[in-house]
């Protein structure tokens, strides 16, 4: 039963797994984010010394409005997290969402109260350098403070930044010194309030296929899947497929890169007794999303915030976490599921985990039998006391359950969003 683990040996090959969050209150309003997975070269003498990787943990500043941070920390050789040399760098106002691309070499954060987004250098002792300049602009983001979600595609030449209360994403390239530029055009419409944007990968032959923007809709309202292709310059043009329906105000989309693959859609409070659930969706050889009518219920009041997917265990597995929202409160829940041959997710025995504080973002790599999820005391809300969060490590037992193994105390006031690299195993 895999329950504990060890690093040290691993080889050096890297994981990039980021993931990005929206804390909002209300069982009605709240819009999770989605994590991605990349397996790409080493970056050679990157690693501290009795370290594993590192992760970068963005966070909101201590009183509303101020600027924001990057708490930066050593991945040991037991999953846990020690804070780096520089233990934190200066962020924008609010930010909301973090990824490191291009083996591990540059990080971006999205601050969603000032409309720019930071960029940063790792360094070879793994700390963040700003770049020049150190910000750009987020050219999709007119509302400030509403927040957004970022995704890098799988060959890292591309972020995208989901402007979810201004229905666009903002498009930029990343040069090889890992600056951003605007695309043209900077920016493609969505339908109402998207939250995230995930490419569907084919690993066998010409990588990317199709992308699909998650748009969460009014509230209250169904919302919807969109279609898009990229073009030879990155931009996302849409297709001629109609949107498909994807519950009430969903959360989160994720694809299971494993064959046979399939999306899931995370909604918020779907029906009228406000139960989240997880729709299950087939992949066309076009890309299109077709509803397999499978759903699973995560329970009342609950708000999807991330899922990721692992093959280690026989028929592979997912997990899920989700906020629990009170009047006035927020928790934590890892829920485990078995994927089917159908693509239909099982509950596991025990279904579910409740860790403390509100969920911010769940990270793997759970390909490799383990997770990572980030929660705030506060609530990542910049209006109540700054408490800091904690970081939870999950490894995958046998038939896939998971078992915590360790949990980092996070100095970090507000924590948002975290990317962590780390090694394959041999």
């Amino acid at each position: 039963m895999r329950t504990s683990i060890d690093f040290s040996g691993w080889r050096r090959l890297s994981v990039l797994f980021f993931a990005a969050s929206l804390v909002l209150s209300g069982c009605d309003s709240g819009h999770g984010g989605s994590g991605l997975i990349q397996i790409i070269p080493p970056k050679q003498n990157q690693y501290p010394p009795n370290s594993t990787g590192f992760a970068y943990i963005a966070s909101a500043g201590p009183t509303p409005d101020s600027a924001g941070a990057v708490y930066e920390y050593a991945v040991g050789v037991n999953g846990t997290l020690a804070p780096l040399a520089q233990p934190s760098i200066a962020a924008g106002i609010n930010p909301s969402a973090l990824v490191v691309v291009r083996n591990g070499a540059y990080v971006y954060v999205v601050n969603a109260g000032d409309g720019t987004i930071s960029q940063y250098a790792v360094t070879l002792d793994a700390t963040l350098q700003p770049l020049s300049p150190a910000t750009v602009t987020n050219p999709g983001m007119h509302t400030l403070g509403a927040g957004a979600t970022a995704f890098v595609d799988p060959i890292g030449g591309y972020l995208y930044v989901v402007n979810t209360a201004d229905d666009n994403i903002a498009q930029f390239s990343i040069a090889s010194d890992g600056r951003l530029a605007p695309l043209a055009p900077a920016t493609v419409a969505t339908d109402v309030a998207p939250v995230s944007v995930v490419g569907s990968l084919d690993v066998s032959s010409t990588g990317v296929t199709s992308y699909y923007v998650l748009n969460s809709g009014a509230v209250g309202a169904t919302g919807s899947v969109s279609q898009y292709t990229q073009t030879p310059g990155g931009a996302l043009t849409p297709t001629n497929s109609a949107p498909v329906a994807a519950g009430t105000n969903p959360t989160v989309l994720a694809i299971n890169p494993y064959p046979p693959s399939f999306a899931y859609v995370l909604s918020n409070c779907d029906g009228t007794q406000c139960v989240g659930s997880i729709r299950q969706f087939s992949l066309g050889s076009n890309g299109a999303l077709t509803d397999t009518g499978n759903i699973v219920t995560t329970g009342t009041h609950t708000r999807g915030v991330g899922m990721v997917f692992s093959d280690v265990n026989v028929g592979g597995a997912a997990y899920v976490l989700s906020d629990a929202l009170g009047v006035d409160t927020e928790s934590a829940t890892l829920s485990s599921f078995q994927i089917g041959s159908s693509g239909a997710l099982v509950a596991m025995t025990p279904p579910s985990q409740n860790l403390a504080g509100a969920p911010s973002a769940l990270v793997g790599p759970a390909q490799f039998g383990i997770q990572y999820v980030l929660t705030s005391n506060s609530g990542a809300s910049a209006n109540t006391a700054a408490t800091g969060g904690s970081v939870f490590l999950f490894a995958e037992g046998n038939g896939g359950a998971p078992t915590l193994v360790g949990t980092t105390t996070i100095s970090a006031p507000h924590p948002t969003a975290i990317g962590v690299w780390v090694l394959l195993p041999p």
